[in-house]
Parts: C-alpha cells; sequence; structure tokens
C-alpha cells in the first residue's frame, strides 16, 4: 500500500527539481503497534512511501548462508531472526536497484523516531552533485569520522569505521546496485555488511547531528553470544578480522582524496531560516 503525503500549501510554490526518492519501512506484519506508530509519525512526511514485508526466515534465494564459513567470519552462527533481517533488507535494495523507478531508496526500520521536517528532497539533490552513493541518517554508536561539509546547519561526515544500526540509510540506483552484487555471501550483520565500504566501495556518509534516533524498545533481532568456536575456527576468524582492518585502512588511504574533493565543495554552515524550510 502507497502512504500518499498529507500536507497542503496555501498557494504553489515552485521547488527545485529534485532526485525522485522512494521509502521503504521494513515491518512484520505481525508488529501491528509498530506499524500503527509509523503511519502516525510519517502522515506529515511530504513524500510517498510504504510498507516492505518483512520476511521471517532466509528467504531470498540469491543470498547463501555457509553455516561453517560464518563461524570464521562472524564467530558465532547468525539467528533466525538476524537472517530474517539481512534477507529483508537486501531484498528491498534488489527491488529498488532492478525495478525501482525512482533514483534514491531511503530504508527506514519500523523502531524509528524521524524529524519528518528534515528536507529529503535537498538531501538526494546533495548526494546527486557529490556523487554520494550511500548514506546514513542514523548511526547506533560512535565511531571516528572525518567532518567533510556542511548541509544547511548540520555536517556531512564520513566514517572510517562502522558506527552500526540499519535503522535508516540512503541509496542510490548505483549503490544499491553495488549492494546487491556484493552483499550475496552473508559473513557478518546485516548493518556491518551494508558498511563493509572496502567490499562494497560505498564509502560511509552520513548526515550529523541524526535525523533518526531508534526508540527505546525491545530488540526484536536478539544475537548469539560468541563461539563456542575450535582452535581452527578461532584462528581463521583473527585471520579474517586482520585481513578487513587491513582492508579498511588502506580504502581510509584511499579515500583521502575524495575527502579533500568533497571539502572543496563545502558550502558553509547556512542557519536554517523559513525560506530554506518552504523551499526545502
Amino acid at each position: 500500500m502507497i502512504h500518499e503525503p498529507s500536507i497542503s500549501v496555501s498557494k504553489p510554490v515552485t521547488l527545485p527539481s529534485a532526485p525522485a526518492l522512494e521509502i521503504v519501512v521494513i515491518n512484520v506484519r505481525q508488529a501491528e503497534e509498530r506499524r500503527r506508530r509509523i503511519t502516525a509519525q510519517f502522515a506529515t512526511l511530504g513524500h510517498p512511501w510504504r510498507f516492505f514485508e518483512a520476511h521471517t526466515t532466509l528467504t531470498n534465494p540469491a543470498l547463501r548462508y555457509d553455516p561453517a564459513r560464518i563461524l570464521r567470519t562472524y564467530a558465532r552462527q547468525m539467528t533466525p531472526s538476524q537472517l530474517a533481517l539481512f534477507s529483508s533488507h537486501y531484498t528491498a535494495i534488489a527491488d529498488f536497484a532492478e525495478n525501482g523507478a525512482g533514483d534514491y531508496l531511503l530504508v527506514f526500520e519500523d523502531d524509528v523516531l524521524f524529524d519528518t521536517a528534515f528536507p529529503l528532497d535537498a538531501l538526494t539533490r546533495y548526494c546527486s552533485d557529490t556523487g554520494i552513493d550511500y548514506i546514513r541518517l542514523f548511526g547506533m554508536y560512535y565511531a571516528a569520522a572525518k567532518q567533510l561539509n556542511f548541509f544547511f546547519d548540520r555536517s556531512i561526515v564520513r566514517y572510517r569505521s562502522s558506527p552500526a544500526g540499519a535503522q535508516a540509510y540512503m541509496l542510490s540506483r548505483k549503490g544499491a546496485a553495488r549492494v546487491m552484487e556484493t552483499c550475496r555471501d552473508i559473513e557478518t550483520a546485516w548493518d556491518l555488511s551494508l558498511d563493509e565500504f572496502w567490499k562494497t566501495g560505498l564509502p560511509i556518509y552520513s548526515v550529523y547531528p541524526f535525523p533518526v534516533i531508534e526508540r527505546f524498545s525491545a530488540s526484536s533481532v536478539p544475537m548469539n553470544k560468541y563461539g563456542p568456536l575450535s582452535p581452527r575456527e578461532r584462528l581463521a576468524w583473527l585471520a579474517h578480522r586482520a585481513r578487513n582492518k587491513l582492508r579498511k585502512l588502506r580504502a581510509n588511504l584511499r579515500l583521502a582524496q575524495a575527502d579533500r574533493s568533497l571539502r572543496a565543495r563545502d558550502p558553509g554552515f547556512q542557519q536554517v531560516d523559513d525560506d530554506m524550510i518552504r523551499h526545502g
């Protein structure tokens, strides 16, 4: 079901053109209370959006999960809920990459609080102008980052490592295709897989402060504890971690030039005023 925006405008306003944006909220149909909260919250969003019915198992046949390999890359088995979440996000992105009509896809999980006044059209224009194919609107943890640019009175940062969490992020069609291509083999949790920029080729950009926060609520996606691992499995896991750290280091070094280029295009701090709000 497509939810059309319920906004009223007192007089015609000509807005600058913006890339077309598709918005999906991943939700298990049985989570009715979460669905009601999102529907009420997004009533003033100003963009069409829809629910994506979340998978309850590893449903997508394009995904590959090897119980033996996951111990060498994640040091534990993934839970059925983690696999279902991975399948849901991957499928929503693959559907957009292959069949979407828009230029960008914004993915939400259903446990978020979103500032619906946040200028999404301006963000898609900014990403299109600067060649950003993946940008987060939320991060779960503190992670080292570089401040590169301003977006009105907020910052555009590039994370040097994953801040974790997949509650809200946006991908271009090119970015979605890269995720579809590089994330078929399940080697870690979805949010960490999405942030393996040395593999996907998609640097982790974000708006900060985040326009999205996670509700304080019980997780619907439990995780297993580490192990148990045999000595050989533990050695393989440690070697995998070391290789990824080296790849991450090299990728961060390679991104230095892109960082300088983005800084050179910095429009500077812009205090939000009524005209900006009207014209996005």
